[in-house]
């Protein structure tokens, strides 16, 4: 389940890759407005990196894993709902915020599950979820985006990673 967490955090990741176009008409930006909107996720996740490791040390995976899980899905709606570029950031931080923890929270829970000689393996296997993640991203999910909108493809998203954070749970 946390493995499935790092693949749609992917979706998230890629999200404005994909429907780039449609957010610089919804927010009216040029290309640094949009670079700048894309950001606000990596920014935050990789500031977080640090803290995200010392706070699962601290408080244990499982817990930080469903309140992330959630608030990144909270980040997805508030995106998805926003009216205006500076929302937009915001639901974006909050995503790249819960996102931090997915990879190293599946790390951590592998730690309590899984023999010490098999973490190389389930790092492997982790990664390739994320990287399964980014390849469904950046095609199915383009598709989706022509059928349904980049708003509705992102709250779609969000709930799929609510409904995780709640299996995790």
């Amino acid at each position: 389940l946390s493995a499935g967490f790092f693949f749609a955090e992917y979706l998230v990741r890629l999200e404005p890759s994909i429907t780039k176009q449609q957010l610089m008409q919804a927010f009216h930006l040029n290309a640094t407005g949009f670079g700048t909107l894309s950001a606000f996720f990596t920014f935050s996740y990789v500031v977080m990196q640090i803290p995200v490791g010392t706070l699962v040390d601290r408080f244990g995976a499982h817990k930080l894993m469903v309140i992330n899980s959630i608030a990144c899905a909270i980040g997805c709606f508030i995106f998805a709902a926003s009216v205006s570029v500076w929302l937009a950031e915001t639901g974006r931080l909050i995503s790249g915020i819960g996102s931090a923890f997915a990879f190293v929270g599946t790390l951590r829970l592998a730690t309590y599950w899984f023999p010490a000689n098999k973490m190389g393996m389930i790092a492997g296997m982790t990664q390739a979820a994320g990287m399964l993640g980014a390849s469904v991203g950046e095609g199915p999910f383009a598709v989706i985006v022509t059928m349904i909108g980049w708003r509705e493809t992102m709250t779609l998203i969000g709930s799929i990673i609510l409904f995780i954070g709640f299996l995790i749970l």
